[in-house]
């Protein structure tokens, strides 16, 4: 019957959408005649018509225990109902979903670059780990602005107050207009800054690139400490 594929459609089990459409039909019946005239096993017909009644469609009465189903405006307006509230939570969960995938990764050029640097170096509150090749006047000015840990791992990291480990570099010295690194705000956020004749920044909170971040800068922190302690 076409009204079994429909109430199917609405939620209902293929033993309980035939349960219900052969009441509708039929009017007042026994567990036993729903289960003849429907063809859902008689083992199964008591726990069809227990669903049916805690979800609102069946009404039982009598002794022995008889079964009617609701009226059809009642089914009608319960479906309408019960798909207007599960239409709300997917309208709501599918927006919450759209907001935690925006602005996961952004690009900043120019003046921006140092702007979005200092953004994250002034909202940070348990650590930053900077790995940069020359640290510019204008990033050290912004680095010394921290109000948390610092580990700066740097050509010339000297004069900041944070836990400094210098890079050495076995041939030519990078230019001191060139600066470029990677940095990691409270475990949970990531800016990689290329300052050349441009300058380029890119932050973020993806938690793959985060982590992945953490896997180029952790090893060589771990080997510069314990060289330090040494």
């Amino acid at each position: 019957m076409r009204i079994v594929e429909v109430l199917k459609f609405f939620g209902l089990s293929d033993y309980e959408a035939k349960a219900l459409a052969t009441l509708i039909a039929k009017g007042v019946l026994s567990a036993k005649e729903v289960a003849e005239l429907s063809g859902i096993p008689r083992t199964s017909v008591y726990d069809v018509m227990n669903s049916l009644k805690a979800k609102g469609f069946v009404e039982e009465f009598g002794k022995p225990v008889k079964f009617r189903a609701i009226s059809n405006e009642e089914i009608i307006s319960m479906i309408s109902k019960r798909t207007a509230e599960n239409i709300e939570i997917l309208r709501d969960e599918m927006s919450k979903l759209r907001t935690e995938e925006i602005e996961l990764i952004k690009l900043y050029r120019g003046k921006t670059v140092l702007e979005k640097l200092e953004e994250l170096v002034l909202s940070s509150k348990t650590e930053i780990i900077a790995l940069l090749s020359f640290i510019k006047p204008e990033i050290r000015k912004i680095l010394s602005k921290a109000r948390c840990k610092l580990i700066v791992i740097s050509e010339n990291p000297e004069g900041l107050n944070a836990e400094a480990y210098k890079l050495e570099y076995g041939g030519k010295r990078l230019s001191k207009d060139v600066s470029h690194g990677l940095l990691i705000f409270d475990g949970k956020k990531f800016f990689a800054l290329f300052i050349d004749h441009v300058s380029i920044g890119i932050a973020g909170e993806s938690e793959g690139i985060v982590e992945f971040s953490k896997l180029m800068i952790e090893p060589l922190l771990r080997e510069l400490r314990v060289k330090k302690n040494f």
